[in-house]
């Protein structure tokens, strides 16, 4: 079992617990969620901007087509209504500073945690997200084929360099990954 696999198994409870989270969907409560999704994406960006400048030219593709889908979300969150100058949420503020974080760390590490950024997110969006409602756009946006083929190239990426990693730093920063998002998709409940 590769590394990617035993840290995915290790965190396994704990994302099914995030799935398992009682969403309560509305319009209003959604729109406020996606408002204050954009300072959580515009700091993704620029995580992928400074990962994208250290990329060996193997990852340079994939890394170019995720930076691209990031920025195509934001442009639909300022469709939405978001407001880069409004008042961040402190959940949103905490994940901000988490991400600030972890662009100190080495390329590999950074780009093994923005897979499971990706993956975690994805799959509890998937677990909580059914139906029509002002959520189809951004559920038909993930689940295109061209993002489930950006998913499946940051995988591959992070499994190349995921070995001759440190796992509990790894867990470390995935356990706070995990906290984020259980915080995040709470301000649905």
């Amino acid at each position: 079992m590769g590394l990617l696999q035993q840290t995915e198994a290790r965190y396994r409870q704990a994302l099914e617990a995030l799935k398992a989270l009682p969403i309560r969907w509305d319009r209003e409560r959604f729109a406020f969620w996606l408002k204050q999704d954009y300072p959580f994406v515009e700091a993704l960006y620029r995580y992928q901007v400074a990962l994208l400048a250290e990329a060996p030219q193997a990852h340079r593709f994939p890394l170019v087509q995720a930076l691209l889908a990031t920025v195509e979300e934001l442009d639909w969150l300022l469709a939405q209504g978001a407001d880069p100058k409004a008042p961040v949420h402190p959940v949103r503020r905490e994940y901000v500073g988490l991400l600030e974080e972890m662009a100190g760390l080495g390329y590999p590490y950074r780009l093994v945690l923005f897979y499971f950024l990706n993956r975690l997110f994805l799959e509890a969006w998937n677990a909580h997200v059914e139906g029509d409602g002002p959520w189809r756009e951004l559920s038909e946006h993930w689940a295109a084929p061209e993002f489930q083929a950006v998913l499946f190239d940051l995988e591959v990426l992070a499994q190349g360099v995921a070995e001759g990693l440190d796992q509990e730093v790894l867990a470390r920063y995935l356990e706070r990954i995990l906290e984020m998002e259980e915080k995040t998709w709470s301000l649905l409940l």
